[in-house]
């Protein structure tokens, strides 16, 4: 499914720094001018985007409607990291480590960020706005962060291409062809059952596939 495809695409984009320790909920909602596109979209409708963050780990759960859930582990201390989708390619899963996790987390200090002079307020926070051209993707991302709150050294997302200096409370993505907004609607700053959040460990009833095997999935 072509939707499933793109927004896995974009978890391997973007990167956050996160609180000490949180967890930070984010509603998505797409759109797209194209009609078969937009059948599409449809069909994720009540997507959502769950992250925590604790020291050196992290976690990140993407629910795409009822297309498939991709859950992303990383653990910057020990170096190691847990993907794990459930939906249109069954229930599979991969550890990852060196060079392969290297590449997960690295970041390109080359790209550029255009800072703006606005802000607004979303969950009781003063947001500033900043603007990223991502043009291998011929994307733009548009962010609403802030620097409220204490960030950690756990970057979130993977395959890091920037970073903006603060937490996102809102950011949306533009293609030509579907336009994909995240906002957050429930932010907390303790993580209940970490053991359990950031456990490295693959899940009883998912098939264990190689690191390569899962970013072939993604179309990458």
């Amino acid at each position: 499914m072509k939707t499933a495809v793109l927004l896995f695409t974009f978890l391997f984009i973007l990167t956050f720094s996160f609180a000490q320790e949180l967890k930070l909920k984010y509603e998505i909602n797409m759109k797209s001018d194209d009609p078969e596109m937009q059948m599409q979209l449809q069909m994720s409708e009540g997507s959502t985007l769950t992250i925590y963050s604790k020291d050196a780990s992290s976690r990140v759960e993407m629910n795409m409607g009822g297309l498939m859930k991709t859950t992303t582990v990383l653990d910057l201390d020990k170096k190691k990291g847990l993907i794990i989708m459930d939906g249109m390619f069954g229930k599979q899963a991969a550890t990852f480590a060196g060079g392969d996790f290297d590449k997960h987390t690295e970041q390109d200090d080359d790209v550029e960020i255009e800072f703006l002079n606005e802000t607004k307020e979303i969950l009781g926070y003063l947001c500033k706005k900043a603007i990223v051209s991502v043009e291998e993707e011929d994307a733009e991302v548009i962010f609403w962060y802030t620097e409220e709150l204490d960030y950690s050294k756990a970057y979130l997302v993977d395959n890091s291409k920037y970073k903006i200096p603060g937490v996102a409370l809102e950011y949306s993505i533009e293609q030509p062809e579907v336009t994909m907004k995240f906002t957050a609607v429930l932010l907390e700053k303790s993580v209940k059952n970490p053991k359990e959040i950031f456990s490295l460990e693959i899940p009883k009833g998912y098939t264990e596939k190689s690191f390569f095997e899962i970013s072939n999935m993604s179309g990458q």
